[in-house]
């Protein structure tokens, strides 16, 4: 069944009419998801017998080539008037939290109603299909082999925006669209700064390395992080190098698909505790990551549903002291009933460089 027809079965179930999903130089993630049409600018209408793009001139030709969806051209209406008039006096689904307020004021006045049905695209979205596992297996390839490059590269004295900048380069030349997010490089005190973007501190000899990263490939995204030592460091640290890679192994171990995020994010926060690093580890382990680089479903204490099988999810179990270091180890991971599938390959073992 395809992703249209899901939509169509759940739209019936809940006795709307149409799904409507708008993007407008912003987020496109369900727009591509449905229809294909990988342009930041235009409105998805599902209907029982129906499946309309709405785009302006601009991305006519684009979205013919890219979408079987039956193209509107909005001519010399707006976006929204188009779809406005689609949809008047129909019940719609839309997703509440990527709509401008202004959008859904003005849907609200010419549909007979509107719910908001996000749970279900993001149920959708959870369950890759295998064109999908491939896409994001491109993208963590693209990733780890621009990291390898940058490392040849590196030299102490380098300074954190300099790595940076020279990842996201080899990403490119490497086949990314873009990076799939803004790259963290956080190195000696900073690494303790969880999202600390890059930075002009220079990378010094007995401090670890932080480099969180990904790249975004053919509209799918990666999101990997590596911990480096730069030189000889502290046994404190490499002691807790190794408690958060242990944490990571056993709660990748241990994961399948029907365990609830909480349940997996117990495991890892377990082993860091009995460690005596619990404390320091003060996220959650992870997220799905696809169309874009955080969605549901979520490895957190607060996530009690369960994973469905072949989610790809992250594992990344961290350990961060403040005004000395931090240390994170992330990869993505396919999860099914069986157990796990890690789609990222770059080494692990605590590296000195």
């Amino acid at each position: 069944m395809s992703r249209s027809e899901k939509m169509k079965e759940f739209l019936a179930e809940k006795g709307l009419d149409y799904f409507v999903s708008i993007s407008s130089e912003g987020s496109n993630t369900t727009v591509r998801y449905f229809s294909g049409f990988s342009g930041d600018t235009g409105a998805v209408i599902i209907g029982e017998n129906e499946r309309f793009i709405v785009v302006d001139s601009r991305f006519y030709t684009q979205a013919s080539q890219e979408s079987d969806f039956e193209m509107v051209k909005t001519e010399n209406s707006s976006l929204m008037d188009k779809v406005g008039e689609i949809v008047k006096g129909k019940k719609i689904g839309v997703e509440e939290s990527k709509m401008f307020y202004a959008w859904y004021r003005d849907l609200s006045s010419k549909a007979a109603s509107i719910e908001n049905v996000e749970d279900k695209v993001y149920e959708l979205r959870a369950v890759k299909d295998e064109d999908e596992i491939k896409k994001i297996e491109k993208a963590v390839e693209v990733a780890q082999d621009a990291l390898e490059r940058t490392l040849e590269k590196f030299h102490v004295g380098m300074s954190e925006k300099e790595f940076s900048a020279i990842l996201e380069f080899e990403m490119a030349m490497g086949g990314a669209q873009k990076p799939s997010f803004d790259t963290i490089v956080a190195s000696g005190y900073r690494g303790a700064l969880p999202h600390g973007l890059a930075s002009d501190k220079k990378i010094e000899n007995g401090e670890m390395m932080v480099v969180d990263f990904g790249a975004l490939v053919d509209g799918y995204c990666s999101d990997l992080t590596r911990t480096f030592a730069i030189g000889k460091v502290s046994q404190k640290a490499k002691d807790a190098y190794n408690a958060v890679l242990n944490a990571q192994m056993t709660a990748m171990k241990a994961a399948k698909a029907g365990m609830t995020g909480k349940e997996i994010d117990a495991i890892a926060r377990n082993v860091l505790e009995e460690a005596g690093l619990g404390e320091y580890f003060t996220h959650s382990l992870g997220h799905s990551v696809g169309m874009d680089v955080h969605e549901p479903p979520f490895l957190s204490p607060k996530y009690e549903k369960k994973i469905p099988s072949h989610a790809i999810v992250t594992f990344e179990p961290g350990v961060y002291i403040a005004n000395e270091f931090g240390i994170r180890i992330e990869d993505d991971v396919l999860l099914t009933e069986e157990g796990y599938r890690c789609l990222s390959s770059f080494k692990k073992e605590f590296t000195q460089i």
